[in-house]
């Protein structure tokens, strides 16, 4: 055992220093895992391919296409792209960009007097083109917004207007299997609104607060179903947020928010219960089928256990790890546990199926026992 011991504290002084075979770490200062360095944590991070100063400056290599990105949040960017060669932009005098967020092509000057970017939509490209945003905007698909005013949107399966948004809205639809069906809607807001469409009708008052909505999902192309038919799914909002009831082929959920809230998933085939979660004081107590939650004190599951901020054990395939203390609510957080864990872990064991290492007061007494 004293063998085990002294080669084990070669390897670990108390909280500030450690070295395993794929991980080191000088506590704060430094640490590395496999791809992953941090310096000061959270000041700099550094993976293979990126690194991230104070989450403001970022770099992004791209080695399999020789391409590269700079960023510093919120004003600068730049970078070079396989297809689209260079590009940078100082935010809001001028810019280009190849891909953002779902942005496609951006472009902007002095913004927001003007923008552009593309977007896909099926196997098109739609151009959407802006002028003292949000204010003036037209498409490429002929749908265009003198914003609060009138504007006039084009989907794939529908035609949206609407006049002194958001007062008075209304869309018509055409038949598409993938989503509610031929019919139309209309809103004015905020006294009343309809829906009524092939396998869908709505019914809102003072929206969003009051509305009681009916699909149904057998109603296909060119099939015949009366109207008082019973429907698949009903939805009751009285007022919402605070009273909400739903009943679908895949869920079944009521919810008196933010004080109860019972969700079921139902199997679409037979109809049986597939999962399930109740929830208390929105979502400070959740009880799921296989674990117990109450934010942040306890957590309890097949392979994890937590009582914040005194206990935690968790299980990864033959590996079992436990700790204490455990100070972070959230647990195993990666960079967390590299950098500043050690601090508060007055004692830890590792477990495998061939031994177990202990570890005391900050690692300062550490031995192995073998099974």
């Amino acid at each position: 055992m004293l063998g085990s011991l002294l080669a084990a504290a070669a390897f670990q002084v108390g909280p500030f220093y450690q070295q395993k075979p794929d991980y080191w770490a000088f506590r704060p200062v430094v640490s590395q895992e496999a791809d992953a360095t941090d310096v000061l944590w959270p000041v700099f991070t550094m993976h293979r391919d990126w690194w991230r100063f104070c989450y403001v400056v970022n770099w992004h290599d791209y080695p399999d296409t020789d391409g590269y990105q700079f960023t510093l949040l919120p004003i600068w960017f730049n970078g070079r792209d396989q297809e689209a060669g260079a590009y940078w932009g100082l935010f809001p005098i001028y810019g280009s960009h190849p891909h953002i967020a779902m942005l496609y092509d951006l472009k902007f000057a002095l913004w927001p007097l003007w923008h552009s970017y593309r977007m896909p939509r099926g196997r098109e490209w739609l151009t959407t083109h802006s002028v003292l945003f949000p204010f003036f905007s037209w498409r490429s698909d002929g749908a265009w917004s003198f914003w609060p005013v009138y504007g006039v949107n084009y989907q794939r399966e529908s035609d949206h207007r609407y006049f002194l948004w958001p007062i008075t809205t209304w869309a018509s639809y055409r038949e598409d299997l993938d989503t509610s069906g031929e019919g139309w809607s209309w809103m004015f807001w905020p006294l009343y609104g309809q829906v009524r469409r092939a396998r869908e009708s709505q019914d809102m008052f003072l929206p969003p607060l009051f509305s009681y909505a009916r699909s149904w999902s057998r109603r296909g192309r060119g099939e015949e179903m009366p109207e008082d038919a019973s429907a698949d799914s009903v939805r009751v909002r009285a007022p919402w947020p605070f009273f909400e009831y739903e009943s679908t082929p895949s869920r079944w959920r009521i919810s008196f928010w933010p004080f109860y809230e019972r969700s079921v998933n139902l199997d679409y085939k037979d109809g049986g219960e597939s999962g399930s979660v109740t929830r208390f004081g929105w979502k400070l107590v959740e009880l799921y089928d296989d674990e117990t939650r109450v934010f942040p004190f306890w957590a309890s599951g097949r392979s994890h256990f937590r009582f914040w901020p005194l206990w935690e054990t968790e299980e990864e395939k033959d590996v079992t790890r436990l700790r204490t203390l455990s100070l972070f609510p959230i647990r195993w957080v990666p960079a967390v546990d590299r950098n500043w864990a050690k601090y508060w872990t007055f004692y830890e064991n590792e477990s495998c199926p061939v031994y177990t290492d202990y570890s005391l007061l900050w690692g300062i007494i550490r031995w192995r026992t073998w099974k």
